[in-house]
């Protein structure tokens, strides 16, 4: 799998293992990026490039995806670089 793309995955998993709503909208930031390369031990030069290139722009993984979710935005509803798995 491709850098951003897994990426995003394990992202979503780990929200989804820390309990998050899938009837709602998922918030994650650039820590929860960092902590996924990390793990994946995949060199991006800045995390937030990953959100940003999807936002309306690329398809979500299947395994986001097959969850309702169709979208990366940024959560205007918090200050810094907050972002949301949204739903359809």
């Amino acid at each position: 799998m491709r850098k951003y793309p897994a990426t995003l995955v394990r992202v979503f998993e780990h929200k989804l293992e820390a309990g998050a709503d899938t009837d709602e909208d998922i918030p994650f930031d650039k820590a929860d990026l960092q902590r996924a390369t990390d793990e994946l031990d995949i060199d991006v030069r800045q995390v937030l490039e990953i959100p940003s290139a999807y936002s309306s722009t690329r398809a979500l993984p299947d395994d986001i995806t097959e969850h309702g979710y169709v979208d990366i935005e940024p959560d205007e509803s918090t200050e810094g670089e907050t972002y949301l798995f949204v739903k359809d």
